[in-house]
């Protein structure tokens, strides 16, 4: 996520270095992480990002916001690697959050990013992100089954991005997908975190379809999304 002034990563798994420059996103510029809960695929890239700004010499510690369980986990996997032992380490700053008191996750100037507990196998993140500027908002699901607290921060946003796992435990179909942002009223629903077989690219949007009239796409790797 990048403003006018702030760029901004949620979550972090694979090669989160690599990706921010494939997107056109200058690393040095990574101020914050979010990572909304507290499973492998949202987490375990987290020590080589650490590793890889400080090779890049990032001139600001890198902040990073979530609930206690993911902060801890997050904590516990760049300690393995001993980073105190690395010439000029700035540690990152981790800032714990809890929704049920306050909304507000980052206050920046160009951007506020608020959240609300998803409905997942474990305490989940659900995102809203403001641009000051535009007035505009688009919401992202993380990991979640169909959820109200879902639908109701997306009320009034631009985008709804929501995953389409399937209907696994703690997860959400397309349609399920396709109903919450029909119930949000949102301008455009983007389905995200969906199987990837090539056959059922088409299927998932008509699943999706059968409860959401709006614009409807597939998230794609490297895409922007401007609000």
């Amino acid at each position: 996520m990048e403003g006018a002034q702030s760029t901004l990563l949620v979550d972090c798994a694979g090669s989160p270095l690599l990706k921010l420059q494939e997107a056109g996103i200058d690393p040095a510029r990574l101020g914050y992480v979010i990572l909304t809960h507290d499973h492998p695929d949202h987490v375990y890239g987290f020590p080589i990002l650490v590793l890889g700004l400080w090779l890049l010499r990032s001139p600001r510690p890198l902040q990073v916001i979530g609930l206690p369980e993911v902060l801890r986990t997050a904590h516990d996997l760049l300690a393995l690697f001993r980073p105190q032992e690395w010439p000029g380490f700035r540690a990152p700053v981790y800032k714990e959050v809890d929704v049920a008191k306050n909304e507000l996750l980052l206050d920046l100037p160009d951007l506020v990013v608020t959240g609300r507990i998803a409905q997942h196998l474990v305490p989940s993140l659900a995102l809203r992100f403001l641009n000051r500027e535009s007035g505009r908002a688009v919401v992202y699901s993380g990991d979640t089954g169909p959820s109200e607290s879902v639908a109701s921060l997306a009320q009034g946003a631009g985008a709804l991005i929501h995953e389409a796992a399937g209907t696994l435990l703690g997860h959400s179909s397309a349609a399920d997908a396709g109903r919450v942002a029909q119930s949000a009223g949102v301008n455009q629903l983007v389905l995200i975190h969906y199987p990837a077989q090539a056959g059922r690219l088409g299927a998932l949007l008509a699943e999706a379809r059968q409860h959401y009239p709006g614009r409807l796409d597939l998230a794609r790797d490297m895409e922007s999304l401007e609000f």
